[in-house]
Parts: C-alpha cells; sequence; structure tokens
C-alpha cells in the first residue's frame, strides 16, 4: 500500500502571498509546509511603498471593484493587526490646471468614501485656497496652490505582515522553512507531481517531501520558477516593474501626512511619506527584464526621486547626498497574452491550475493578500477534489481572525494597542519613546520584550541614538520570530538598512556575536553572515557608483 503524502499542500515563497496561503490553509485543516529560499518577505514583500491602501487612483479608470475590495481589505487589516495597519492622513495639493481639479477631486473622494460605506478612518476633508493647505504642510509649494485635499488610507510595516501571518500558520500547525530551496519537483511517470526536492541554503542538506498539490506563490520570480522546473506554459505570466523608493531625513523633508503627488518630471502620481523617523518618497516604475534576485536603484532613479520631491517641496532642495538608503521591489504585473491589449488585463491577481497537481498564483498587491490567499487555497481545494484526493477541509476563514500581535488586546483598534504602552511603561519601567515603539510594532507580544528589559536594563539601549530600535528586538527576532541571519535582523526585523545613516554597518559586529551566541555560529559562518550583510548594503548603494 501507498503510503500517504507527507503533506495536502507545499507552497513556494514566503512572501506575503505565499504566507498568507499557509495561514489560510492550515486554519482551514490542511497539512501544509512552505518553503522559502530567503528570509520571510525577503523579495517584493518588504520593499513596497508600506501602503494598505484602496488604490484611490484606479477610480480614474473605472475600476469600481477593486477599490472596493482593496478598501474592504484595508478596513479588515485594521481589525485584524491593529498594530501593524494604522490610519495615516494623506494630502493631495491641487495647483492651477491640474486634471481633475478640485472639486472633481472632491467628487472622487466621496466616491471613495461611499465604496468604503463610510468607514474610513475619518472622511475627506477639502482645503480651499493656498493658505488653508499650507497651514498643513508648509513645506509645498506655493505657486499655483488651489488648495488641498485630505483622506485617510493606512501604512504598514510590510514586513512585519508578512512575518505575523507566518507565525499564525506555524501555530496553526502549518510546517514552514527559510532558507529553504525548491530545487526540484518530484513527478510520478504521467507528470503527476508528486512533491519537492529542498536544499537547506544555510547548511547544504537535502530531502525530499511528498505532498497531494504544490502551490507556486513566487511572485516576481514566478516566470523564472516556470522556466526553472520546465513548467509547460506558452507564455510568460508576468510584466515585471521595477519600483524604488528613497529615505532622507526627517528634518530635510518634514511632513505630518503622507502627499500624494503628481511628479512634474513626467506626471506619474507618486508618494512622499512619513516613515519611522524619516521620510520616503517613491515609486518609480520602469518595465525590468533582469534576474529578480539582483534588482536595485539606480542613479536615474535616485536622481529622478530628488527632482520629483524637489518641484513639489522646493524649500527641500534635495540632492543625493541627502538619501539615507534605497529599497528596490518588482512589481509582479500579470502579462497580456498574446493580441490582448495590456489595458484589458487583470492588474491584480490570477490563478492557474494544472491537471499535474500544481496551482500558480501571479500578480497581485500587498492591500488584498488576504483575499488572494483565499482564492488560491478555493483553487487548490478545486484541484484535489479534480484529481480524486479525499479531503477534509474546515469553513473557517481569515476575516476575524486576529494576527498575533493582536491577539488578546483589549480593543481591536488603536485603544488596545495604546493600552499596551501604557503597560509597558507601568509594569517594566520603560520610558514614553521606547514603550510606543514596541507596542506600534509587537501590539500584544510586546509585553515579553518589556519583561526582558526590566530583567536587565542593557537591553533597553538603543541600536542607533536616533531610532527606538533596542538590543532586547535583537534577541526577540532570533527567539520568537524566526530571524536566523544577520540580514534578516537589520534588512526585516530591526531594519537599520532601510533607516539608520550607516544602514547598520556600526552594529552588525555586535549584532553577529548576539545572533551567534544563540544560534551557535562558528567563526567561519559568523562571517559570512557578516560578508552577506554587507553585500545587502552594497546592493542598496550600487547607484552611487554610477552618481
Amino acid at each position: 500500500m501507498t503510503a500517504a503524502p507527507s503533506y495536502d499542500m507545499v507552497v513556494i515563497g514566503g512572501g506575503i502571498t505565499g504566507a498568507g496561503i499557509a495561514r489560510d490553509a492550515a486554519l482551514r485543516g490542511l497539512k501544509v509546509a512552505l518553503f522559502e529560499k530567503g528570509d520571510y518577505a525577503s523579495g517584493t514583500s518588504s520593499k513596497s511603498s508600506k501602503l494598505v491602501h484602496g488604490g484611490l487612483r484606479y477610480l480614474e479608470h473605472g475600476e469600481i471593484g477593486l477599490v472596493f475590495e482593496s478598501v474592504s481589505e484595508r478596513r479588515v487589516q485594521t481589525r485584524v493587526a491593529p498594530h501593524l495597519v494604522r490610519p495615516l492622513p494623506f494630502l493631495i495639493p491641487i495647483y492651477k490646471g491640474a486634471r481633475p481639479g478640485l472639486e472633481v477631486m472632491n467628487v472622487g473622494l466621496w466616491i471613495y468614501d461611499s465604496l468604503a460605506l463610510f468607514r474610513a478612518p475619518r472622511l475627506h476633508r477639502t482645503f480651499r485656497g493656498a493658505r488653508a493647505a499650507l497651514a498643513l504642510e508648509p513645506a509645498l509649494r506655493s505657486e499655483g496652490l488651489r488648495g488641498a485635499l485630505e483622506y485617510y488610507d493606512c501604512n504598514t510595516d510590510d514586513a512585519r505582515l508578512v512575518l505575523e501571518n507566518a507565525l499564525d500558520a506555524i501555530a496553526l500547525g502549518a510546517d514552514c522553512h527559510t532558507y529553504a530551496e525548491v530545487t526540484r519537483f518530484e513527478r510520478r511517470g504521467d507528470g503527476r507531481i508528486t512533491g519537492v526536492a529542498v536544499r537547506d541554503r544555510l547548511t547544504g542538506e537535502t530531502r525530499s517531501v511528498t505532498a497531494r498539490v504544490v502551490v507556486l506563490a513566487a511572485g516576481a520570480w514566478t516566470d523564472e520558477m516556470v522556466r526553472r522546473f520546465e513548467i509547460p506554459i506558452d507564455r510568460p505570466l508576468l510584466r515585471r516593474t521595477k519600483g524604488v523608493h528613497i529615505v532622507v531625513p526627517r528634518d530635510r523633508l518634514p511632513l505630518s501626512r503622507a502627499i500624494t503627488l503628481v511628479s512634474p518630471v513626467d506626471q506619474r502620481v507618486m508618494f512622499a511619506i512619513p516613515w519611522r523617523e524619516r521620510t520616503v518618497l517613491g515609486t518609480t516604475d520602469t518595465d525590468f527584464t533582469g534576474t529578480a534576485d539582483e534588482v536595485a536603484a539606480d542613479a536615474d532613479d535616485v536622481k529622478y526621486l530628488c527632482d520629483s520631491g524637489n518641484g513639489v517641496f522646493p524649500t527641500a532642495q534635495l540632492v543625493t547626498d541627502d538619501v539615507i538608503a534605497t529599497w528596490a521591489g518588482l512589481r509582479p504585473l500579470i502579462a497580456a497574452p498574446p493580441n490582448v491589449d495590456e489595458s484589458d488585463v487583470s492588474r491584480e491577481h490570477e490563478v492557474f491550475s494544472r491537471a499535474d497537481g500544481l496551482v500558480i498564483i501571479a500578480g497581485g498587491k500587498l492591500t488584498t493578500y488576504r483575499r488572494m490567499a483565499r482564492q488560491a487555497v478555493n483553487e487548490t481545494v478545486k484541484l484535489l477534489d479534480q484529481l480524486g484526493e479525499t479531503i477534509v477541509v474546515n469553513r473557517t476563514t481569515t476575516k476575524d481572525r486576529a494576527l498575533p500581535g493582536a491577539a488578546g488586546l483589549t480593543q481591536a483598534d488603536l485603544e488596545g494597542v495604546a493600552a499596551v504602552g501604557r503597560a509597558l511603561m507601568a509594569d517594566h519601567g520603560l520610558d514614553v519613546d521606547t514603550a510606543t515603539h514596541l507596542c506600534g510594532v509587537y501590539g500584544a507580544r510586546a509585553p515579553e520584550i518589556g519583561r526582558r528589559i526590566a530583567a536587565d536594563r542593557a537591553l533597553g539601549e538603543r541600536l542607533d541614538p536616533e531610532l527606538p530600535y533596542v538590543w532586547a528586538e535583537v534577541e526577540f527576532a532570533v527567539s520568537h520570530d524566526l530571524a536566523r541571519t544577520v540580514e534578516d535582523v537589520l534588512a526585516r526585523r530591526v531594519p537599520l538598512l532601510l533607516v539608520s545613516r550607516d544602514q547598520g554597518l556600526g552594529v552588525s559586529d555586535r549584532i553577529a556575536d548576539a545572533i551567534g551566541a544563540r544560534l551557535g555560529w562558528s567563526a567561519a559562518q559568523r562571517a559570512r553572515m557578516l560578508d552577506d550583510y554587507r553585500a545587502e548594503v552594497a546592493l542598496s548603494r550600487r547607484w552611487r557608483s554610477a552618481a
């Protein structure tokens, strides 16, 4: 008798889509394994604009359904992860000659509010005249300013949103692995997929696992994986475009709101966003044809973003030397099939189900990840049924299940998060800045860090005097947050790579010592981990060599 497969489903990819699929499937009772060749969110999912938003620009194209879906998911995320998805005011300055103008934009925002069933964090407001707009954001260009509109979307910590989905998937029984690269599909004689071969990229160990179905959730790497595994698909699934962001000191561009702006360089819509004691400008949108592993900002990208910012904020006078850090990600847009115009193709996501036991999900965006995951699992269950696989699936959904940092909050909103912060100060003697930071990142999980700091005050010292991150978070990253490398910690758990003026290089040796002591690294392993992190910093700075 043939042994039963080890798993009902193997998920390839540990970005927001893969982690969301593993969580959804595990909640429904499926036996799931996830394999990610790097760290959780190490690809596109940590290189977004850090927004959970309704897609206001889709209204211009009449894509009402997309906007409704996005604003609905925005509300879900503020409820299940209020520590990670927080309301943020946006301002749209309107200048002379702008199309649409102030009144048309006002109507558009009423539609936007109505699609959210008037449950946005706050309804939009209209400010007529330059004086009213400049009172809100003095850095705006005053010449030709006719007024501004304020509306609300949400910002997020994209890497932590992925991580908490993975943590919850594991808590539900999923078997999730990072630095685990799938090297081939296992097939039987008729071509039916029966499992995958996996190599641990840190230890070199290899193994095979069996599965009823494999789900490819590789994001921008989808077409590369299709070619590598010789999957018979006769066209590219994706059109990938590169999105670059730059980070500048807050004092060079002080903002109290995010600004939705039109670049004077090419009339593209982009954002200036206050984020983690800094200001972020982005994003670019250029076609990309190289390997997804090597995507990076170039000198033209950085100059374009500085010039675009200066066109709207003339007193900032940003120059490339102001740039602390950059990040670059790839949008995995669905490609048009032959003879179909790009404008007629979904700009969101598609799920492909194959009779050989493979499901592919391509495209999509951060805001709607939970719905994408649900659809992918639905298609997987349907395929299992078509293949004659008997499986019992629960009807439970993720819509009302809190992510780990929101579990047990006194209220499923910002007040519940704030209550954690007050308790950190009262119970563990933390200062207001540290308490505010910890509750806003870890939510209900923050008291564990507070207890460690109370027991050893050295763990409450800052990693960077300008930023709120503390040493206890490094320990927590390894013991609770699945970090395995220096890069995991400094790029995504405590992201000095993105916000520190030296991008974490000044503390990287001490962090390697702290991680290595917990994980038992040899001297050679420690050196390799530091080399890998320095290479990641060099990639983010590559643009300087051509500037």
